[in-house]
């Protein structure tokens, strides 16, 4: 499989809309608004362009990955993290590595750029191979109602949980929908 794995470029925005929409199509329990979440994260403050990632193979966007400034507020203080939403694979492509060579690069790049952390709503049967473990075992939360067992979170590097307790606050356009 010749896929390749790159930053998002200034004319990827339609692309990747159409390769999250078909993702997340017949995902039940989805609201098929992924790419609108996108598009509003895109021009905001939580925005890092290097991390929307995408796949292709011969031109073609197969798969996305976006991860967002987003804070962990608590008694002991604020600390940076990143919100991973949405992982998109087309249907086509998944089962076949794209997510999984997504989520690595994801985590490389926030290493590279000094972040410690990612928290994540997801199935928890496939973020867990990557490392990530129920918020609750950290004290931390989400602002929304979601089952438990879905909220995740990652340590990037060994201290990057350390201390850390508390809400999670997402950028505003991540919550609009």
């Amino acid at each position: 499989m010749a896929l390749t794995v790159r930053q998002e470029g200034p004319d990827d925005a339609a692309a990747i809309a159409a390769a999250v929409r078909r993702a997340y199509a017949d995902v039940p329990y989805s609201d098929h608004r992924e790419h609108l979440m996108i598009a509003r994260l895109r021009g905001s403050a939580a925005w890092i362009p290097a991390l929307s990632l995408l796949a292709e193979e011969d031109s073609q966007v197969v798969g996305h990955i976006l991860l967002t400034r987003a804070t962990i507020r608590g008694a002991r203080g604020a600390a940076p993290t990143l919100a991973l939403a949405p992982l998109s694979v087309v249907p086509e492509w998944q089962g076949r590595g794209v997510g999984g060579r997504l989520v690595q690069a994801a985590h490389q790049r926030a290493r590279d750029l000094g972040y410690g952390s990612v928290v994540l709503v997801g199935i928890p049967d496939y973020y867990r191979r990557f490392g990530y473990r129920p918020m609750a075992d950290h004290a931390i939360a989400v602002p929304f109602t979601v089952p438990a067992r879905n909220c995740m979170v990652l340590a990037l590097t060994p201290d990057g949980l350390s201390d850390v307790e508390g809400m999670v606050q997402y950028a505003p356009e991540w919550m609009d929908g």
